[in-house]
């Protein structure tokens, strides 16, 4: 019997991401690189589409598994091969943007953290909505850091990610949450 392909990488005891990654890297395997996409192209993803748009998520996702496909080098250094997909998918969509000029760098400005015209903005729609649309709102420092979180990363490993400091890691997060609370208002 054989099984279906989104089953073969779950049901498959030897198929860690860490092995994979590795056997791929020694013998250029592209099922082993399949496997990798099956296990975390979703939420990669839907990470890349939580901070930015579906057609720059999408390129950004292609070039990032195009650099994993170039890498040469030996596994060692890649412990937490997640850990290592969501950087190389963070530090390609830097790039982008940074290419496209489109940094969001200003805060969220003081009348937006009324909650006034966003609940005004926001009245007839579904509490899930709302919660995207604050979201979005954020500025991108303190909505990745959020996201990952979302995505189970601890505070040490978004710190790795981003190479930030723990401290800053979790004043970020702080702020975040204090913003969508705000943007939110009272209806949380």
């Amino acid at each position: 019997m054989k099984l279906p392909s989104k089953i073969r990488g779950w049901f498959n005891p030897k198929a860690s991401p860490e092995k994979l990654l590795a056997s791929y890297i020694a013998t250029n395997n592209k099922q082993d690189l399949a496997l990798l996409v099956e296990q975390f192209n979703l939420s990669l993803y839907h990470y890349l589409l939580s901070q930015s748009d579906k057609e720059l998520a999408e390129d950004v996702l292609q070039s990032s598994w195009l650099k994993v496909m170039n890498v040469k080098t030996a596994a060692r250094e890649h412990t937490n091969v997640k850990s290592w997909l969501f950087t190389i998918a963070r530090n390609t969509l830097i790039d982008e943007l940074r290419r496209r000029q489109r940094w969001q760098w200003q805060d969220v400005e003081q009348e937006e953290l009324t909650g006034q015209p966003l609940e005004q903005e926001m009245a007839g729609k579904d509490a899930l909505a709302k919660f995207n649309q604050a979201i979005n709102r954020l500025p991108f420092f303190q909505r990745e850091v959020f996201i990952l979180q979302q995505e189970g990363f601890s505070l040490l490993e978004i710190a790795g990610l981003t190479s930030e400091t723990f401290e800053t890691v979790k004043s970020r997060l702080r702020y975040a949450r204090s913003n969508i609370k705000k943007l939110l208002g009272p209806e949380l």
